[in-house]
Parts: C-alpha cells; sequence; structure tokens
C-alpha cells in the first residue's frame, strides 16, 4: 500500500496522500521525526512532498477518540457487485504481547503509539452491505483475556465470517478450552491462524516462541472437538536444521489428529530490517521503489537438502492428515550459501 502511494503521489502532484496503518509503524526511541520500523529507506532517496506517513489512526488523524467512528461500507456497482463480499478489519489492538520471535519486529513499535479496543460494540455487524463480511480481529496475537472476552460475544450470523492469529501458549489453550466448553457458548464461523513455524521444540526455542510442539498439538485438539477452522503457517529456508529436527517434524504431524488443520500455508524464512535474523543470516536485497524490504535468506547445500526433506515429510502428511497445503513454491531455496547459520 505504501509502494502504490508513493507510485501515485509522484504521477498525481496536484492530489495529497496520506498512508498510515501498520505499514506506518515509526521506531521506538527515535526523534519526533517519522522513522519507518518494518522497512528502511534506500540510501538517500526522497519521498514526494504530496505523500504524508503517518502512525496515527484514522481516528487520531481527525482529531477524534480512537474507535468512536461510525461503520460505513459504500462500493461502486462499477467496481464490485452491491452484494460481493468484503473483508473488514476490526483493530483489537495495534500490538502483540509476546513480541519476541526473532523473525518479528513489532516489539520496536514505540509504546505512544499503541492502541486498544476497550469496548466491544462489534460495529461491523451493522453495516448496511447485503454480502458476505469477512472480519478479522485484528491484533498481533490474541490474548488469553481477548480469547474469554471477545470469542463468546461475537455476533453470529450466516453472513458474518471471522478470523484472527492465536499464540498456541498454554494460557491461550485454557482459555479458548474454557470457552468451547460453556454450554451457552455458541461460536461463528471461525478462522484461526496458528504458528508451526517449525515443529521442533529444539527449533521453537531457538526462535524464542515460549511454547512446544505439545502446545500447538493442544490448540488443534481444542480447535478440531469445536469445529473452529485452522490455518497453520510454517517456516522453511533455516539454516541451523539438525536431524533431530527432522524427526520431530514428523513425529508432530503423526501426532496431529486427522482434519484438525484445514490448511497449511509455506513461507521461506524471510529477514526483516531490525530482526535477529536479519543479523544471523544474509540474502540479496530487496526493494519496492526505496523501500527496503530485507531479504530472503540464503542457506548452505546442506541445509537445503535438510528444508527439502522437511518439504517432502510435510507433503505426505498433508494426504495423510487431509489438509490443504499452500505455498509449495515459496519454499524453492535461493541460490548461494548462506549467513552465521548455514551448515
Amino acid at each position: 500500500h505504501l509502494y502504490q502511494a508513493y507510485v501515485w503521489a509522484q504521477m498525481y502532484p496536484g492530489i495529497s496522500f496520506v498512508v498510515g496503518g501498520p505499514v506506518a509503524a515509526a521506531r521506538a526511541g527515535c526523534s519526533s521525526q517519522w522513522e519507518p520500523l518494518y522497512f528502511d529507506m534506500r540510501k538517500n532517496a526522497t519521498l514526494p512532498q504530496n505523500l504524508t506517513i503517518t502512525g496515527k489512526s484514522v481516528e487520531q488523524f481527525f482529531g477524534v477518540p480512537d474507535f468512536s467512528g461510525k461503520w460505513k461500507l459504500s462500493i461502486p456497482d462499477q467496481i464490485l457487485p452491491a452484494d460481493a463480499p468484503v473483508y473488514i478489519s476490526y483493530t483489537l489492538d495495534n500490538g502483540c504481547y509476546w513480541g519476541r520471535c526473532i523473525y518479528c519486529n513489532i516489539k520496536e513499535a514505540p509504546r505512544e503509539l499503541f492502541r486498544q479496543r476497550r469496548y466491544m460494540g462489534f460495529e461491523f455487524s451493522e453495516l448496511e452491505h447485503p454480502g458476505r463480511k469477512i472480519v478479522r480481529l485484528n491484533t498481533g496475537s490474541m490474548t488469553p483475556g481477548y480469547i474469554r472476552e471477545v470469542l463468546p460475544g461475537l455476533p453470529v450470523r450466516s453472513d458474518l465470517e471471522y478470523r484472527t492469529f492465536m499464540r498456541c501458549a498454554k494460557a491461550e489453550n485454557r482459555a479458548l478450552a474454557r470457552v468451547v466448553a460453556q454450554e451457552e457458548t455458541v461460536l461463528p464461523e471461525l478462522t484461526m491462524g496458528i504458528g508451526i513455524e517449525f515443529p521442533s521444540d529444539r527449533m521453537l526455542a531457538y526462535m524464542d516462541k515460549g511454547i512446544t510442539c505439545a502446545d500447538i498439538l493442544e490448540t488443534l485438539r481444542i480447535c478440531g472437538n469445536a469445529g473452529i477452522r485452522v490455518n497453520g503457517n510454517l517456516i522453511l529456508g533455516w539454516g541451523n536444521l539438525v536431524e533431530q529436527d527432522l524427526r520431530e517434524l514428523e513425529r508432530f504431524f503423526d501426532q496431529m489428529p486427522e482434519r484438525s488443520m484445514t490448511s497449511l500455508q509455506l513461507r521461506w524464512l524471510y529477514a526483516h530490517p531490525r530482526t535477529v535474523i536479519h543479523e544471523q543470516y544474509s540474502g540479496e536485497p530487496s526493494f519496492l521503489g526505496p523501500f527496503y524490504l530485507g531479504f530472503r535468506a540464503k542457506i548452505s547445500g546442506a541445509q537445503q537438502k535438510r528444508n527439502a526433506e522437511a518439504v517432502r515429510i510435510i507433503e505426505a502428511y498433508s494426504r495423510k492428515k487431509q489438509f490443504r497445503l499452500e505455498g509449495l513454491g515459496n519454499v524453492k531455496p535461493a541460490p548461494g550459501g548462506g549467513g552465521e547459520h548455514a551448515a
């Protein structure tokens, strides 16, 4: 979105463009001048004068209290049919309470830009839109409190579907188990995103996830029994895999309840600026215009073989456990050697 606004600002110098949202997040501890968090600027690059990047929310930008805006949606007929499905973000907060994973830099965001919804009015349910509404319950990771307080109160309707992300930790599992066990709980159509990352206890500890393979399996069991769809995310391209990691990967999928996961998204390890991964690995720099995004991790030939073996294991279990595998094209290794952890 930021790059598109940058292109438009150059094309239409008479129009002022304002960009907010996560991409506009600033670094903590920086001066009053905006310093990007999730990317860097190309050296000597300048932004168009008619492009404003702000870490403020829409409400803050227009000088009204956060989360006080009225919800309205109007889609021009020439763009989409009036009853087309729409994807809506309902912000719970704009942070992540965990914030320790070594491939993520959200912990570097300044606390003064943190926003949290205190009253759950579920205003999206009042939208005068006849089409299906897919609502993203937006937070870096659902806290146990959100699980206990938000999930049971979600409006349940045939035109509403929900998606969110949950860390598979013990406290979250306890909260979710209690919610689904309550007789009065009627859950809506819900897809839970979870970070499987690489399911070996050694690798999860290396990533500072604060969870174990047993915790992830418990999340899958709870969701499977409750009819909650699960979209898993798994990272390949690690430069420090050992044989034991592959055996634990295999054991994890062997123990996973059948049909407990709807889909598994594979991606290659990407090193974003200001992350531990960015310091430990190397790769070809990636740019969008003046914006430096990081790089796709390079690993050694030996590690490429171990990661390829992991893919074979995952593919075999996708058929056996009946989950949809997505992103196979994303996990082809980058050519060349790797960084510090390329073994």
